[in-house]
This record gives C-alpha cells, structure tokens and sequence, in this order.
C-alpha cells in the first residue's frame, strides 16, 4: 500500500467517471510508423480528445471531488494542458478555476484555458514562483489549491488512459509514458499494477528539464531548472506524492534532448498525418533514439498533447522538406 496514492476502488472509480462523461480516445498501431521504428508501436490518441490532451481525465476526477467538498472555488498552476484540464471539468461540474501560468507559458495554451472558462493570470518566470503565487491567491481567496503531482484524484484521473490502452491493445511488452511533474508515469504504474499487466512502464523525460529523473535517482526532491521547448513536460521537480510511486514502481527512466523531440514530431507528421506537440511525441522520441534498449516486439506510446503551434510546425515541415530533398 503506498500512502496517499489511489487505492484499486478509487482507481475503477475514476475510470466510471471518465466513461460516463467522455468517449475513449482511440489507440491504434500505424504500420508506417511501426516499420520506421523497427517494431509494432500501438499509439494511444490523447491527442483526439475534447481538449487535445489527457489532462481532461484528471481534472474531471480531482474537480468532481472538490466540488463534494464544498469548496468555493479551486486554484491551480500550470503552463497549459493541466490548466485546460482543469478549466474544462470545472465548466462541466460548475466549479469555478483559477489557472496561475508562469510568462513563458504559450499564449495558445493560456487562451485556450480561458476559453474554457478558466481565469488565467501569469506570474513569475518559473514554476516554482507560479506555484508561490497559487499558494498565496488561495489563501487570500479562501480557494483549494490543486497542484498536479499531490492529488490522489489527478492521479486516478491520468491512471485511466493506461487502464483503456491495456483492454484496446493486444498484450504490449512495454508503454513509454512522459515524465514532467510525474503525474502520469505514476498514475500509469498504478494501472498497470491494478491490471494484474506484467507491461514493463518506461519514462521519458526531457535533458533540459530533469528534475523529476534526478529525484527519482537520488531519492528525494531534486529541483532542476527548466529550458525545455516541450510545455507538457516543461517542470522543475516531480510531487512528492508522484515521486513516492515512481520510487516504488518505476524500473528505468530516458532522457531525450530537444532536438530529439522535434525529430519525433516529424516522424509522426510524415507517419501517421498527425501533428502533435514535443512533449505528446516523447514516446516516439524515446524509441527513436534508444532503439532496442527499449525491450519488446509489441510498445505502446501515449500522444499525450496536440496542440503545436504554427511556427513550430512550419519548422518540422521544413525539416520533413530538407530530408526529402536529401534523401
């Protein structure tokens, strides 16, 4: 039993939850893509959801139990798709939501929020003074303040997308899953312990944002500053409570470089016609780069996020350009 972290109930809670409230994104084996990385890849589509990320999975859970809380209102930090999570479930249960964004945040992902109904207002130039400030504004507004990584309900929330790529998929030998604050690889190991699965889980984290690898290697909390181009994954350290799981559960994280996040979404642009963010295609990031040190003839990939901007795809399609040229 790990303290905190949801129990088996509350992880088939969540999933009655998100099946009663929005249709199972789909999950699909591509061959193209499966003959560029040299084994069958099985492609578990976030991207396809409402708001073009899972966060929509644990901000219904965690926001249906605010909301039987009482509370007024909740606050929470995010650079953008745990915000759009969050906004989207509190307009669905009418919660109000407070999103606290550090400035670099994409501007996309903030309207984005807003047109959800979320109240978005930008402090500090880091995360960790995005999340002083939430602390503060929560106090002074009498609102709970939700922070991803800590909260049993997120994580339940996010164990769901495993859960449906387990009974969508023929028996997968691994899953690589995104590490940023540790939410979802968490959540993940849950899932897959709960399904009795012997899938071995894999993180994926960026090298210019490592803070959760580095806790997660040395045992405790170790902030780590954050330079990467990819949002999603875009923290300084893992939740204490996401860091307890990973200590417990997780066998073996890779860190990929940005330059290998930008070639993954080419691959899948040139694969599969789909435009998906850096932190979405870290899985395939990962795959591409480590090759058989990745095991299994039969990998999942969760395509946590779509949403990529213009200029950056005009980037990856000059790069698809340049190598046609080439090749």
């Amino acid at each position: 039993m790990l303290e905190g972290a949801p129990s088996a109930a509350e992880l088939e809670e969540a999933q009655a939850v998100i099946a009663g409230q929005v249709p199972s994104t789909p999950a699909v084996a591509v061959p193209h893509l499966s003959a560029a990385l040299g084994r069958e890849t099985w492609l578990k589509l976030e991207c396809l959801s409402p708001i073009r990320s899972f966060k929509y999975r644990g901000g219904l859970c965690a926001v249906r139990a605010i909301k039987s809380s009482g509370a007024a209102g909740v606050v929470t930090v995010s650079t953008g798709n745990h915000g759009q999570g969050v906004a989207y479930a509190g307009r669905r249960l009418g919660v109000p939501v407070t999103v606290v964004a550090p400035r670099f945040s994409e501007p996309g992902k903030l309207a984005a929020i807003r047109d959800l109904g979320g109240e978005v207002q930008l402090r500090g130039d880091t995360v960790t003074e995005a999340e002083a400030a939430a602390q503060e504004m929560a106090a002074a507004r009498d609102l709970l303040y939700l922070e991803d990584g800590e909260d049993r309900w997120l994580m339940a929330g996010a164990a769901t997308v495993l859960a449906e790529l387990l009974e969508q998929a023929p028996p997968l030998d691994s899953v690589i899953v995104q590490v940023g604050g540790g939410n979802l690889v968490a959540a993940s190991l849950l899932a897959a312990r709960a399904s009795g699965s012997q899938v071995q889980i894999v993180g994926v984290q960026s090298t210019a944002a490592p803070g959760a690898t580095l806790s997660w290697q040395e045992g405790r909390i170790h902030p780590a500053e954050s330079h990467t181009i990819a949002g999603g994954i875009a923290t300084e350290r893992p939740g204490r409570l996401s860091l307890m799981v990973m200590k417990a559960l997780l066998g073996s994280i890779v860190l990929v470089d940005d330059e290998d996040l930008w070639r993954s979404v080419g691959t899948l642009l040139r694969t599969t016609g789909m435009a998906v963010e850096p932190s979405g295609s870290a899985g395939v990031a990962a795959v591409e780069r480590f090759g058989d040190d990745i095991g299994g003839e039969r990998v999942g990939v969760i395509l946590t996020g779509g949403w990529i901007g213009g200029s950056a795809l005009a980037r990856v399609a000059a790069q698809l350009a340049s190598a046609a040229e080439e090749g």
